[in-house]
């Protein structure tokens, strides 16, 4: 262990260096729509084979071929229910809407990570399609808008030119692999999206994550105020001494406070610290995509438990601008166990009820647990946050793990609460209701055959039994597939809700 780890601490350290719209390349070209399955680099970014997001598609394991032949395409799928947990049959074909961002091919295929809508219930996804041309292999972002009725919108990125796609924008720098994660729709239509790549450094062969923020506008087109051409390709743990490794910076998801700028939270290391496990690391950026000095210890916050691998997952900003991270830790060796994270608007740790030095660890007794997904809401004046994920390991089946939390008093819920007593469910996304509700989404496994599986939630974290059946909703996309996954749930303002993931091409 590096002695620059401090047992249960945070751990704050000077990025050194800001590198904007470096190595971006063919910016306005949005003909490739991908996103890359990310690649774990030398199990740097991988909990020892453990908590990983499996390709970003699969759930542990189950929704691929064991990697023995080419990987099936997949395509969005879309699903819409009423609000009683019936399918909507005025959407798609009888309440399904299939959407295909391009043909896969060997491993590459459409791909999601999340979902939000605009005001007028469009969903606005976030993920990654096979990049365009016999000679790229590597995959791209993309963000795709879909109808009400559920097609790709052709007025989203309408000036789009063969080989692009009129209806969704994909970014390609430099021919290299991007990973999409999470992104969300701004009040005045902008949209923004997170993720990380990694490019080479010029330093040697070697190569590094880098936090990759694309912005564009509701039209659908690069957002020219944000970055480099609504780009900011940013490498806080660069250094320019030659002997040193670079550091690691990824960006999972990032949140607008009230001032315009965005907070990341994600995953990597600093500049020099060497080893194999990662931190979880959050920056703050500017509206227009700088970085912000002000923020944490110039400008990065980082949380180290005892030099393991700690996580940023998700996050939502409250009230008060603070931000609320989930993700996973470890405090105990061979156990990674979900957690929650608590900054001030400015980036030290907050002080949170039942939160010790900022951040909370929760125990679902599996070695292997995490949050994937985390919601905010007020709801009759009081705010709450939910977090989804899941529990895994110990030769036991795969259960979906919930948290329901009062944000001002910290009395929470806090429980597995799987679709299945027998087979293998995990939560990926979660949401509030207009009803107040809170509606967790994922997957459920009969019989071999992955399904879409969504379930609503009273705030003390018992099911709503007026929905579908016992609280639960399960439809099946394509019968007899494990490549099925919901991702992100969205609430329309109608208070429909659209269920959002990948399945198996037809």
């Amino acid at each position: 262990m590096s002695n620059q780890r401090k047992h249960r601490s945070f751990k704050k350290l000077l990025p050194s260096m800001l590198v904007l719209g470096a190595t971006v390349a063919a910016l306005g070209a949005c003909g490739d729509d991908e996103e890359p399955t990310p690649t774990p680099d030398a199990g740097t970014q991988t909990d020892a084979g453990t908590n990983t997001d499996a390709g970003t598609q699969t759930d542990a394991g189950t929704s691929t071929d064991a990697g023995t032949t080419a990987t099936p395409d997949s395509d969005l799928a879309l699903v819409r229910l009423n609000t009683n947990g019936t399918l909507d049959n005025t959407f798609g074909t009888g309440g399904i809407a299939r959407v295909s961002l391009g043909t896969g091919a060997g491993a590459a295929r459409d791909a999601l990570w999340s979902a939000d809508r605009d005001t007028q219930n469009r969903v606005v996804v976030f993920g990654s399609k096979k990049a365009e041309g016999a000679t790229r292999s590597d995959t791209d972002r993309v963000v795709a808008r879909i109808t009400t009725a559920g097609a790709l919108d052709e007025t989203f990125n309408a000036g789009a030119v063969a080989p692009a796609v009129k209806g969704m924008y994909a970014l390609d720098i430099g021919g290299l692999g991007d990973t999409a994660r999470h992104g969300f729709v701004q009040a005045d239509g902008t949209i923004l999206s997170a993720g990380y790549l990694s490019q080479p450094t010029g330093v040697g062969a070697q190569s590094a994550h880098r936090v990759v923020m694309l912005r564009l506008t509701e039209a659908g087109t690069p957002d020219a105020t944000f970055g480099s051409k609504g780009v900011v390709n940013s490498a806080p743990f660069a250094t320019n001494d030659v002997t040193a490794e670079w550091g690691i910076s990824e960006a999972y998801t990032a949140v607008r406070q009230s001032t315009g700028s965005y907070v990341t939270t994600g995953y990597g290391r600093a500049a020099g610290v060497g080893g194999s496990t990662v931190d979880l690391i959050s920056f703050r950026y500017t509206a227009a995509g700088v970085l912000d000095p002000t923020y944490g210890t110039n400008g990065s916050f980082i949380l180290n438990l005892t030099g393991d691998n700690d996580r940023g997952r998700d996050a939502v900003a409250l009230k008060d601008d603070s931000v609320f991270m989930v993700g996973s830790g470890v405090r105990t060796a061979g156990k990674v166990q979900p957690m929650a994270v608590q900054v001030t608007k400015d980036g030290q740790p907050a002080t949170a009820p039942g939160f010790t030095e900022g951040y909370k660890l929760y125990d679902f007794d599996r070695p292997d647990q995490a949050f994937f997904d985390v919601a905010h809401a007020d709801v009759g004046g009081v705010e709450y946050v939910a977090a989804a994920g899941f529990r895994a390991g110990g030769s036991e089946d795969d259960d979906a793990v919930l948290l329901i939390r009062n944000v001002a008093t910290g009395v929470e819920f806090s429980n597995p609460v799987p679709f299945s007593e027998t087979a293998n469910d995990r939560f990926w996304g979660v949401n509030f209701g207009l009803d107040g509700k809170v509606y967790a989404t994922g997957f459920v496994t009969e019989a071999g055959d992955n399904q879409f599986a969504i379930a609503r939630f009273n705030l003390d974290g018992t099911r709503d039994t007026a929905f579908g059946t016992g609280g639960i909703v399960t439809v099946n996309v394509i019968p007899g597939k494990l490549e099925e996954v919901a991702r992100s749930v969205v609430i329309q303002s109608d208070g429909k809700i659209v269920i959002v993931g990948v399945a198996e091409a037809k």
